[in-house]
């Protein structure tokens, strides 16, 4: 079966992905809703990787931009 769509008129689909440690992934999503930006409860539980991979598909005309960021592992740590 088919997704449910929602489209709303005037409003574009945009779908984030966060890749990482669970921790990590957690970190992200809790300060993208400190910004406001995104609440907590709108992402997805953490979905494991299969073991070959995953393949993300697109609409014609969509684009995929990629952020990769190095963080601390321990964010107390004086550098």
């Amino acid at each position: 079966m088919p997704p449910l769509t929602c489209e709303l008129p005037h409003r574009r689909r945009l779908r984030h992905c966060i890749i990482g440690l669970p921790e990590d992934a957690q970190m992200a999503i809790d300060r993208l809703h400190l910004l406001r930006y995104a609440e907590r409860f709108e992402w997805t539980h953490a979905l494991d990787f299969p073991p070959h991979g995953i393949v993300l598909d697109g609409r014609p005309g969509e684009v995929l931009r990629y952020l990769h960021r190095e963080i601390r592992s321990n964010p107390g740590a004086n550098e």
